[in-house]
């Protein structure tokens, strides 16, 4: 489970190469095409974003694809759900699906583009929208952004990208609550390259080890992780 505690600064938590990037994009965006809303989430939204959403997640490695309608607006809710939609050139390119809990965000959906297609902005649409996010939080009187799981499971096929975007954008990961399962993991074993989160030996939900499993030629990728060893201190164990 990634969250992410908030203060009074949005721009807290980033990095200093993050930092930089958004407060430039800020400068520029409005003689841009860039523009965003943050609306009550209706079926009319799923409509569009629903598709997008299938069509991002089906390529992946270990595609997961959930049923968005059952997973908000069909199920009873003690709290409302709102919808993040980024546009460029007046066309919806991508949106965040929140929950406003009783005390934390809590994001339930989040499919961008990885580039801006007609704008030269240094913050990416999620960089962008990141930010866009901790602003809402923090004036609608949240101290905390929940990230939620990540849809496809750490292990063989992980996202070590994804991993690296949310401990670039000051979130920390702990246990989940309620139930759930544990694995024992061979790092000798691993034949591509794979980033594993230890589980806390202690009674803290906090999780602050991890493994990076990774082959020499592509280290490069993925060394970044090492700035990040105040929050999550990774090992990297280098396989054939």
């Amino acid at each position: 489970m990634w969250a992410k505690k908030l203060t009074d600064d949005a721009f807290a938590g980033f990095g200093k190469n993050h930092l930089s990037r958004i407060k430039t994009t800020l400068r520029k965006i409005e003689s841009s095409t860039v523009t965003y809303s943050i609306e009550l989430l209706t079926s009319t939204h799923l409509e569009w974003f629903t598709p997008l959403y299938n069509a991002t997640i089906q390529v992946k490695n270990n595609p997961k694809v959930n049923d968005i309608f059952a997973t908000t607006l069909g199920k009873e809710a003690e709290y409302p759900y709102y919808i993040l939609i980024l546009k460029e050139n007046n066309i919806s390119v991508g949106a965040t699906i929140f929950a406003a809990r009783t005390k934390s965000l809590t994001f339930a959906y989040r499919i961008y583009p990885n580039e801006w297609q007609h704008n030269s902005l240094p913050a990416g649409p999620s960089l962008y929208t990141e930010y866009l996010m901790n602003v809402w939080a923090i004036e609608n009187g949240y101290s905390k952004i929940s990230h939620g799981k990540d849809r496809n499971p750490y292990g063989i096929n992980a996202s070590i990208g994804l991993a690296l975007f949310k401990l670039s954008v000051g979130c920390s990961i702990e246990l989940p609550t309620g139930s759930y399962e544990t694995d024992t993991f061979d790092t000798d074993k691993v034949t591509t390259d794979t980033l594993i989160f230890e589980q806390p030996k202690e009674a803290s939900k906090c999780i602050t080890q991890a493994f990076l499993c990774v082959h020499k030629d592509t280290l490069f990728k993925y060394e970044s992780i090492k700035k990040y060893d105040h929050t999550v201190v990774t090992t990297i164990v280098l396989r054939d």
